[in-house]
């Protein structure tokens, strides 16, 4: 009985150190889309994307009460992986550059750090604003501009396998 107890030990251990081999796509898109957040794999690795609304109330760089649960799920999946991590920040065009630019960086400041205090070693996370040179959107729109107010986390070189099983 010992022995078949350490098997399933052993068992249950490469499991965990093997990452993702038992993740359930669907399962992870499902816990994804709860906690407000897309992953996508991008030319760079793996994005995540966490809008405004989700994080931040309009204009401010200090995190709402409610984005707990998107910061906790991004470090589950920055954990699944031992790559680089960059956090950026973005904004809509409305404003100046020079303002855009600090609230930008202020905002990926500030999930960099909260990443760190749900355990991402703060030594693989770089953190970067970017103001509004990088929309996804076309800023003509209510939508558009709320689409580019955004932060995104960059875990490079890795793959959407990895993070989210296949």
């Amino acid at each position: 009985m010992k022995k078949l107890m350490a098997v399933g030990a052993l068992v249950a251990a490469v499991s965990v150190l093997t990452g993702c081999s038992s993740l359930d796509r669907t399962k992870e898109e499902s816990l994804n889309r709860a906690a407000g957040i897309e992953v996508t794999e991008t030319p760079q690795g793996v994005g995540v994307r966490l809008p405004e609304k989700v994080l931040f109330d309009f204009d401010k760089a200090t995190l709402r009460a409610d984005s707990g649960p998107a910061i906790a799920r991004s470090a589950v999946l920055i954990m699944r992986s031992k790559k680089p991590v960059l956090v950026e920040g973005h904004t809509d065009n409305i404003g100046e550059r020079d303002y855009n630019m600090k609230l930008s960086q202020a905002r990926a400041e500030v999930v960099a750090r909260a990443l760190a205090d749900k355990g991402v070693p703060a030594s693989r996370v770089n953190y970067k604003g970017f103001a509004f040179d990088r929309p996804v959107a076309s800023n003509d729109s209510d939508e558009g501009r709320a689409r580019n107010r955004r932060t995104e986390i960059v875990i490079i070189g890795e793959s959407v396998d990895t993070v989210m099983g296949k």
